[in-house]
Formats: structure tokens, C-alpha cells, sequence
């Protein structure tokens, strides 16, 4: 006995019914939320030895989980964090900070050691991935600044020495004055003898 389509159709749609509900949730998420899109902040950062590098993805949804580690050429991917949700992080020298739909990393004082491809693995609504490159370099020698320069710079600027007083050594004048005046008197004096002893001579001989 054939059994006919219409009859066939019935438990299929049937069963069809009873398997739409457990799909309805993911699929009505998906609509809700859309496509992540991440973005980040440029492929390549560039920065200095001991400067702070800074790097951050964002994507349309909030994030659920995000993982980075870092490539570095002849090894394998090192990994730094790994299924992290909402918070803040840290750990080596690295931190990141996941907030809404922004994921940030921050290194204070970059080094040699955490140059390289940093692969950033985002959970939203949907997996994706972005790659961002560190590069760090050598710091900036400091400014040559000739030496005449220096020397007449504020904080060099040297001052003639000051001319040292000379001391100016003055004879008393009352000593001297008073040998002075001792001395007129002894000759006056002696004047005054021999003129009494010539005139005593001549009225002597007189």
C-alpha cells in the first residue's frame, strides 16, 4: 500500500516545528546584534625604548571573550592573555582593559622584549581576528650643545673675579707732627746758645 505526499508532509512539518524553537535563540541573536566589524588602531605602532605603546580594537557588540599573544619571527605565538571578559588585566608588563566594546593594551615602559605581531583573537557576536605590529627602537641621542654655548648659558655664566681691595697703609700724622715741632724747638735752642756765647766771647775781648 503506497502511502501518498500529503500524508508524508505532515510529520515532517510537524518535526520541523518541534526543532525551531532551539534555533530561534542564536539566530534571533545574531539579527539583534549584526556583524562585530573591528577596528583597530592602525597595523603598525612605533615607539621608543622606555616609552609607553599603546594599542586598542574595538568592535560593533560588547565583547565576550578576547585572547592575544605575540609572534615573534623563528618562535611560536607567545600567549599573553587568553579568553578574557570585561575587567582589567595584567601580567609581565603588559595590561589590558576590556570595557564595552573597546579592548585596550598598554605597555608603560616598552622593551626589546615585547616587540613584535601582536594577533588579537575577539569574541562579539561572531570570531574575528586583527594583527598589530610593535616596533621599538632605539631612544633619541640628547642635543650636542658646543661648549661656548655652555659657557654662556645661565647656568654656566661665569663672573670676572671681583678686585680685591687694596689696603692703604697711612702714616700717623700726629707723631710726625710732634717730631716736627721738637725739632724746631732743639735747633731754636741750639741758635739761641751759640748766639749767647758769641756775644759773651765779644764782650770778653771788649
Amino acid at each position: 500500500m503506497l502511502t501518498s505526499a500529503p500524508s508524508l508532509l505532515i510529520p515532517m512539518l510537524l518535526w520541523a516545528l518541534v526543532l525551531l524553537p532551539s534555533s530561534l535563540p542564536s539566530s534571533l541573536s545574531f539579527i539583534k546584534g549584526g556583524w562585530d566589524n573591528p577596528t583597530c588602531t592602525g597595523r603598525v605602532v612605533s615607539v621608543s625604548r622606555g616609552e609607553r605603546a599603546e594599542m586598542a580594537c574595538n568592535i560593533s557588540n560588547p565583547f565576550k571573550l578576547i585572547s592575544i599573544c605575540l609572534v615573534v619571527p623563528g618562535k611560536e605565538c607567545r600567549l599573553i592573555f587568553k579568553d578574557m571578559a570585561q575587567g582589567h588585566f595584567s601580567q609581565d608588563g603588559w595590561k589590558l582593559r576590556v570595557q564595552g566594546h573597546t579592548a585596550q593594551l598598554v605597555m608603560e615602559e616598552a622593551q626589546d622584549t615585547q616587540a613584535g605581531t601582536y594577533m588579537w583573537e575577539m569574541v562579539g557576536c561572531q570570531r574575528s581576528s586583527e594583527t598589530i605590529t610593535l616596533n621599538i627602537s632605539e631612544p633619541p641621542d640628547p642635543p650636542f650643545t658646543p661648549f661656548f654655548s655652555r659657557a654662556t648659558s645661565p647656568e654656566m655664566t661665569f663672573s670676572p673675579p671681583k678686585a680685591i681691595p687694596q689696603r692703604q697703609t697711612r702714616t700717623p700724622m700726629g707723631p710726625m707732627l710732634l717730631l716736627v715741632i721738637l725739632s724746631i724747638l732743639g735747633l731754636g735752642l741750639v741758635l739761641c746758645w751759640f748766639r749767647r756765647r758769641r756775644s759773651a766771647r765779644t764782650q770778653q775781648l771788649l
